[in-house]
């Protein structure tokens, strides 16, 4: 069994919440046909600027899932999954541990400059609701922010948590 991921599109400037779903939706399927499928019986729906559903500057709401690869938090997690600070943080150091000191180090931050001074580091996630804690956390438009269907039919909701 694995999880496949769809994350929704604001098309037209708006994100579609609902009981049924959200900014991202994570289905536990067999294959990439079962979780599409499982995906159209919530309410996602493809080819919505060929249909005149979605804006078509904006792009399509929701794209379906071509693999049967699924996700992979073993790949995520192979070198740790980057996260950093930026310094114009009152003290970016104690920030990055508020924001990421929950999940697993990979890799102790560190200073680093690219283009900007940022204060990087890995982390890990050990299970699928760690994973999507974080992507709401990280990236949340929508209250929840996340949705995960098991196969066994049980739904979980993941809100964000505020930022410091």
């Amino acid at each position: 069994m694995k999880f496949f991921e769809f994350s929704q599109n604001n098309s037209g400037g708006i994100f579609i919440v609902n009981e049924k779903v959200c900014h991202r939706i994570f289905i536990e399927a067999e294959n990439k046909d079962e979780a599409n499928k499982i995906a159209e019986s919530l309410g996602c729906y493809w080819n919505g600027c060929e249909n005149g559903i979605d804006c078509k500057c904006c792009g399509d709401r929701w794209s379906k899932v071509w693999d049967d690869e699924g996700l992979d938090l073993d790949k995520i997690n192979e070198n740790g999954y980057q996260v950093g600070v930026y310094d114009h943080y009152p003290n970016p150091e104690e920030h990055w541990y508020k924001r990421y000191g929950q999940y697993t180090v990979v890799q102790e931050p560190q200073w680093k400059e690219k283009m900007f001074r940022r204060y990087t580091g890995s982390i890990k996630f050990n299970n699928i609701e760690e994973y999507a804690q974080f992507l709401a956390d990280e990236y949340g438009w929508t209250n929840p922010d996340v949705r995960i269907y098991y196969k066994n039919g049980k739904v979980k909701e993941i809100y964000g948590k505020c930022r410091q």
